[in-house]
């Protein structure tokens, strides 16, 4: 479909894929949300890498053990950077 000016218009913008964006938001905390609102778009596979970093460095570099509160965190950065895969497209079995 093209819009009146000829350029075509985005298959990813249809009512139907619009109607996921607030199931995305009811999948984020607030604080995850408030985290997405200061990326940019086009950073999404900056901050991805860096949520596994961080991730990686408290699971596999750190000598201090990790409680339940700790661990329940790390659980949400990767739930936060598979959102982020899954928005921008990247996420293989998403």
């Amino acid at each position: 479909m093209s819009t009146q000016d000829g350029q075509k218009s985005c298959p990813y913008c249809s009512s139907a894929n619009a109607q996921s964006v607030p199931k995305i938001s009811q999948m984020l905390s607030p604080a995850q949300i408030q985290l997405l609102d200061y990326a940019d778009a086009l950073d999404g596979p900056d901050l991805v890498q860096s949520l596994k970093l961080l991730h990686d460095i408290a699971v596999y570099h750190s000598t201090e053990p990790i409680d339940e509160e700790e661990k329940d965190a790390l659980f949400s950065v990767k739930g936060l950077w598979e959102c982020i895969e899954w928005i921008i497209g990247e996420g293989g079995d998403g």
